[in-house]
This record gives C-alpha cells, structure tokens and sequence, in this order.
C-alpha cells in the first residue's frame, strides 16, 4: 500500500482544506471547529461528481492526524481492492448521481 500524504498539521490549523488520491480512493479534509472533517469516495470524479461513502471526525491535532492517516489508508486498501469499474459503468454512476443532486437540492447545498 502506497503512503498516505497529509501535509504537516499548521496547514489545516491555518483553516486550508485539503484534497487527494491514492489510485481509486479520493479523500477530502477540512478544518471544522477545532476538529478536521474528512470524507472519501471512490473515483475517478471529483468531489462534485461522486458520492461519498463516508464522513468522519478527527480532533485537530499531531494524534489526530495520524488517526486520520490511519483512517484513509484503511479506505484506499477497501476501494482499491474492488474491481475496476468500466467507463461506462463510471459514466451511468456519474449521471444517476446528477439525477439525485437534481431532484434533492436542498442535501447538497
């Protein structure tokens, strides 16, 4: 498994987001209230074009970023251990995820 790369703590206590990847896996970070939120997805789209499969909370911290660490590695060995998606299987989630955004815009604000 490929190392996970966080930036060093004082960018997230500088309230920076941060986005990656690590092959499929995607991942989002962002400083919230003393804590950093992180959610990951499967790729290959971006944030606005996926769904996240899940949401968690660190505490804004040197320990918290490692749990954080800990946490996308477990991920990017789950998503990247199921098989390849197709494009055109790629392509029909894209757009059933742009139906749903659609029809329930008010989740998505």
């Amino acid at each position: 498994m490929e190392e996970i790369y966080l930036p060093v703590l004082s960018h997230f206590q500088n309230e920076n987001f941060w986005t990656a990847s690590a092959g499929r896996m995607r991942y989002r970070v962002e400083p919230k209230d003393g804590t950093l939120v992180a959610q990951v997805w499967e790729g290959p789209f971006g944030y606005a074009l996926s769904e996240v499969e899940e949401t968690a909370s660190f505490p804004l911290s040197g320990p918290g970023l490692e749990e954080l660490r800990a946490w996308v590695g477990r991920w990017s060995a789950a998503i990247n251990a199921r098989p390849p998606r197709s494009l055109a299987e790629n392509l029909e989630r894209r757009a059933a995820l742009q139906v749903q955004k659609a029809q329930n815009p008010e989740e998505n604000a």
